[in-house]
C-alpha cells in the first residue's frame, strides 16, 4: 500500500483511523487493477445462459472500470419478454456498469453523553459495497437487427437475439473481456510457436524489400512498350515510303530474315546489325579452376556460394495421417523444366546498335538469336518469343537486356522456361501439397513425416510450380525425414506444389494447425487429374531455404585462351541472378581483375592477349545470392575481322524498274577509319553490277550515318543488295544497323 495508518499504544482511536485504513487498502488495490491489468472497463464471469423462452441467468462475476472493481456474488436472472420484437427480431445488449452502495443494515449503540454513558441505538449500514449492475439495452426491430448503441459508461457483456417466441441465441462479448493470466500466457507461448514458423520468412524482409525497389526503378509496362515500337514502326514506314514504288521493304539484321549467307562472297557476322567477321575464335565451357574449392557447392553442374539449410516454413502440430496407398495407381509423364540462360559479352565488336529496340515487336523470337547454342533444338520453334513454364504468352517480356559500349548482357527472366526440357515417366500414387512463397529465395531441402512407413517403395519428390517447435496434442512420435534437393529458385508471390509419387504403402502426417502460414491445399490424384482439395489438413512438411555463409564471394574459373589473341568475350551460361544480386565475370589484365562492363569501365583488350585469367564474383545477402551453371555453358573467345561483305535475299519484282535507292545506317562509322560501298547484282542471272550513281550522307543526332545509295539503270525485274565494308583496325569496327530499299515504277 502506498499509504498506512499508524496506531500506538494508549492512543486515542478513532473512526476516520480504521476507515483509513481501509480506503488505503482499497485505492491500492486500484491503483495495482489501473495501472497492470486493465485501465479500461473490462469484466470476468458473468456468463449467460438461456434459462426460460425470455429469460437469461448471467452466473457471478466482476466488474473491472477505471481500476475499480464491482462484483456480483450472486446469480443474476434478467428478464427479456418485454423486450420481446411484434414481428421480425431484434438484438439486445446485456450492460453492466458499477455503483458504490451501503448495504448490511444492523443497530449499533451511539454514545450521546460521555460523563454519564448514556447511549442511543441507531440503524446503519455496515458494509460498502462495489456491486456490478446488469441491465438490458433494446436495439431496432428488424428482419436483420443491427448492435444497439451503448453508452460509453456501461459495458457491454452479451448481445442477445430474439425473435417473437423469445430467444435465439446468445452471443458473449469477447472484446470486453478481461484475460485471466493463464490464457495469455498460453496465447504467448501460441505467438513464440508462430514467430518459431515465420521468422524465416520475416527476418528476410530487408532482402525482399531491397529486390522490390531494384524491379520498381523507372519500369514502363510491356504492353506500353510493344505499341510504342509498333507505332514508331509505321511512322517511318510512312516517312521513307515513296508516293509510288513497286517494292519496299526494311531489314532490322536482328535475323537471318531478308539475308543469303549462302552466296558466294558472303563474310558477314549478323547479330543485332550487320558486323565484321570471326578471324579467329575458340569455345569453351565454364570450368572451377579449383575443383575441390571449400567456398563453393556445385550441384549438377550448378554453382552456388556454400550454404546451409535455414527453415523458413514450419508446419507443426498433428491431426491425422493419410494413407497413399488408397489412391489409385497411375502412370505419369514428368516434364522437366531447366534454368533459363544469360548471355553477356563484351569486345570491340560489341557497338550498340539502335535496332536491339526491334525486338520488343515480337515479330522476331528474341530467345531463340540470343539464348540458343550451336547444334541445340529448342522445344519452342513456332517463333513465339516468350512463353511461361504455366503456358502464359507474354510477347518479349521476359528477356531484360542491357546495351552498352563493348558490353551487352541479356537475361531471361522467367527463372525456369520450357525451351528446353526433358521427360520422364513415375509410377505410384500421388498426393500434393500447394503452398504460397512469400519471399525469394533457393529452395534447399524439404522435411516430410511418414508416421508408418512400408518395407519398401521410394517416394519420388516434385516440385511444380501451379498457377525449432513443439507440436499439438496428441503428437505421435514422428521423425522428420529431410529430404535434399537441388537448390531450386522460387520467385516471390507465386503458389507451388510438393507432390509425392510412391508404390509403396506409407503414411504421411497431417495437421490442421498451420494453414495460416502453407496457404495451401492438400490434393489427391485419380487418372493423373488433382481433385478433391482438403480445405481442413495439410501435409505436415518443413521447407529449408539456402543460408548462406558470406554475401559476395569471387570464384576462379579456367583461363580463357585463343592464339593470335582475345578481342572479343562471349559467355552463355545457366544462370539466375535474382533482384539486389549481382554476377560479375571478370578478368585479369596487368595484374588487376577488371569485370566486363561498359567502356570505359571494361578491361582494355587492345593488346590482343591470348590468355585471360577469369573469375565470376557473386555479390547478394546471406538470404539470397545468384547462381551459375558450368554444364551446358559456352565461352566463345574471338577477334574480327577487318572486312565484310552482307548478301541480301534475291527480289524478283511484279514489273521492271529502273531506279532503286537503298538507305543504309551505319553506326559508330568513321570516314578515316572505315569505308562502306553498297552495290547491286542484276539481270535475270545476277551477272551484272551495279554502283550507286548518287550517294549521299546524312547525320543524324544519335550520329549515326544515313547512306543514301541511289542507282539508276536499265530495267530490270530482279536484284539483289551487297553491302562491302572495311575498317584499318579490328580494335575499332562500325556496323549496319537497318536498311531500307524501294525500287521505284
Amino acid at each position: 500500500m502506498e499509504s498506512t495508518v499508524l496506531f500506538r499504544d494508549r492512543q486515542e482511536l478513532q473512526s476516520a483511523d480504521l476507515n483509513n485504513a481501509q480506503d488505503f487498502a482499497r485505492a491500492s488495490i486500484d491503483h495495482v487493477v489501473k495501472d497492470t491489468i486493465d485501465g479500461g472497463k473490462c469484466y470476468v464471469g458473468f456468463t449467460a445462459s438461456k434459462t426460460a423462452a425470455a429469460e437469461v441467468t448471467l452466473t457471478a462475476g466482476r466488474l473491472y472500470a477505471g481500476g475499480q472493481v464491482f462484483a456480483r456474488d450472486e446469480d443474476v436472472v434478467l428478464d427479456l419478454f418485454n423486450a420481446l420484437p411484434l414481428v421480425t427480431k431484434k438484438r439486445v445488449a446485456i450492460v453492466a456498469f458499477g455503483q458504490t452502495v451501503d448495504t448490511d443494515v444492523q443497530p449499533r449503540d451511539f454514545l450521546i453523553d460521555a460523563q454519564l454513558g448514556t447511549t442511543e441505538p441507531q440503524s446503519v449500514a455496515m458494509e460498502n459495497h462495489r456491486r456490478a449492475e446488469l441491465s438490458v439495452v433494446a436495439g431496432t426491430e428488424s428482419p436483420d437487427p443491427s448492435y444497439p448503441p451503448t453508452d460509453a459508461n456501461v459495458t457491454v457483456i452479451a448481445y442477445v437475439n430474439l425473435d417473437t417466441a423469445g430467444i435465439l441465441s446468445i452471443e458473449p462479448w469477447v472484446p470486453t473481456q478481461c484475460p485471466n493470466l493463464r490464457l495469455v500466457a498460453n496465447r504467448v507461448t501460441a505467438l513464440e510457436v508462430w514467430r518459431g514458423q515465420i521468422s524465416g520468412q520475416v527476418d528476410t524482409l530487408r532482402t525482399d524489400l531491397s529486390a522490390l525497389a531494384d524491379r520498381m526503378q523507372a519500369y514502363a509496362t510491356k504492353i506500353e512498350v510493344v505499341d510504342l515500337t509498333e507505332q514508331l514502326e509505321e511512322l517511318r514506314r510512312k516517312v521513307y515510303e515513296p508516293g509510288a514504288y513497286i517494292y519496299y521493304g526494311t531489314d532490322h539484321f536482328l535475323d537471318e530474315t531478308g539475308t543469303d549467307a549462302t552466296k558466294p562472297g558472303y563474310d558477314a557476322f549478323l547479330n543485332e546489325g550487320v558486323r565484321f567477321p570471326t578471324a579467329g575464335s575458340a569455345t569453351s565451357t565454364l570450368a572451377l579452376l579449383n575443383p575441390n574449392n571449400t567456398f563453393v557447392t556445385v550441384n549438377n553442374g550448378f554453382v552456388l556460394p556454400k550454404y546451409g539449410h535455414g527453415l523458413r516454413m514450419n508446419l507443426a502440430g498433428y491431426s491425422g495421417e493419410v494413407r497413399m496407398a488408397q489412391y489409385s495407381f497411375e502412370t505419369t509423364e514428368i516434364r522437366q523444366l531447366f534454368r533459363t540462360r544469360e548471355r553477356r559479352r563484351y569486345g570491340a565488336t560489341r557497338e550498340v546498335c539502335s535496332n536491339a529496340t526491334w525486338w520488343r515487336q515480337g515479330t522476331y523470337d528474341l530467345a531463340a538469336n540470343i539464348f540458343t547454342r550451336n547444334g541445340e533444338t529448342w522445344e519452342v520453334t513456332n517463333g513465339i518469343p516468350d512463353v511461361m513454364p504455366n503456358g502464359q504468352r507474354i510477347p518479349n517480356g521476359n528477356v531484360h537486356w542491357i546495351r552498352l559500349r563493348q558490353f551487352w548482357i541479356d537475361t531471361y527472366q522467367e527463372p525456369y522456361w520450357d525451351r528446353v526440357t526433358t521427360t520422364t515417366t513415375l509410377n505410384g500414387q500421388q498426393v500434393a501439397q500447394t503452398f504460397l512463397n512469400s519471399q525469394d529465395g533457393w529452395l534447399s531441402q524439404v522435411g516430410l513425416y511418414f508416421s508408418r512407413k512400408a518395407a519398401s517403395g521410394d517416394v519420388h519428390v516434385l516440385l511444380c510450380e501451379t498457377g525449432s517447435v513443439s507440436g499439438g496434442a496428441g503428437l505421435p512420435s514422428l521423425v522428420e525425414t529431410q529430404v535434399p534437393i537441388t537448390p531450386t529458385y522460387l520467385v516471390a508471390g507465386r503458389r507451388y506444389a510438393l507432390v509425392l509419387v510412391t508404390t509403396g504403402d506409407h503414411y504421411v502426417a497431417m495437421t490442421n494447425t498451420d494453414n495460416g502460414v502453407v496457404q495451401g491445399t492438400f490434393f489427391v490424384s485419380t487418372d493423373g487429374a488433382f481433385f478433391a482439395g482438403n480445405l481442413v489438413d495439410d501435409l505436415k512438411l518443413r521447407l529449408y531455404f539456402a543460408q548462406f555463409e558470406r554475401s559476395r564471394l569471387s570464384i576462379e574459373l579456367t583461363p580463357l585462351q585463343l592464339a593470335g589473341g582475345i578481342l572479343d568475350i562471349d559467355i552463355l551460361n545457366e544462370g539466375i541472378t535474382p533482384p539486389a544480386c549481382r554476377t560479375d565475370f571478370e578478368v585479369q589484365v596487368n595484374g588487376a581483375w577488371v569485370p566486363l562492363d561498359g567502356a570505359p569501365n571494361g578491361p582494355n583488350l587492345t593488346g590482343l592477349p591470348a590468355i585471360l585469367p577469369f573469375r565470376v564474383t557473386l555479390t547478394g545477402t546471406t538470404d539470397l545470392m545468384p547462381g551459375f551453371g558450368l554444364s551446358n555453358s559456352q565461352v566463345i573467345v574471338s577477334r574480327p575481322k577487318t572486312t565484310f561483305t552482307w548478301v541480301g535475299e534475291t527480289k524478283t519484282l511484279g514489273s521492271p524498274t529502273t531506279s532503286i535507292k537503298i538507305i543504309t545506317d551505319l553506326q559508330a562509322y568513321e570516314e578515316a577509319k572505315h569505308d562502306c560501298a553498297v552495290t547491286l547484282r542484276t539481270g535475270a542471272t545476277l551477272a551484272t553490277t551495279e554502283t550507286a550513281d548518287v550517294v549521299q550522307d546524312e547525320t543524324l543526332p544519335n550520329g549515326t550515318i544515313r547512306r543514301t545509295s541511289v542507282f539508276n539503270m536499265t530495267a530490270t525485274s530482279k536484284y539483289e543488295v551487297r553491302i562491302v565494308g572495311s575498317t584499318t583496325t579490328a580494335a575499332d569496327l562500325f556496323l549496319v544497323s537497318e536498311l531500307i530499299e524501294f525500287a521505284q515504277s
